[in-house]
């Protein structure tokens, strides 16, 4: 499941920009759609899995 870079911000307590830049960078897992980013929820859920990965 994706969630927009604005839940995404809210959960991780910075910026839409902010995450839009890790998305950008790979350090978030996401996808552009058109002019929008979506961001996997479980990298909000449980960032430290992701890193791992």
């Amino acid at each position: 499941m994706e969630i927009s870079t604005a839940e995404a911000a809210r959960e991780l307590g910075c910026s839409e920009g902010y995450v839009r830049r890790l998305a950008r960078a790979g350090r978030l897992r996401g996808r552009k759609v058109g002019p929008v980013w979506l961001v996997a929820e479980a990298a909000i859920v449980a960032p430290e899995t992701e890193r791992a990965a």
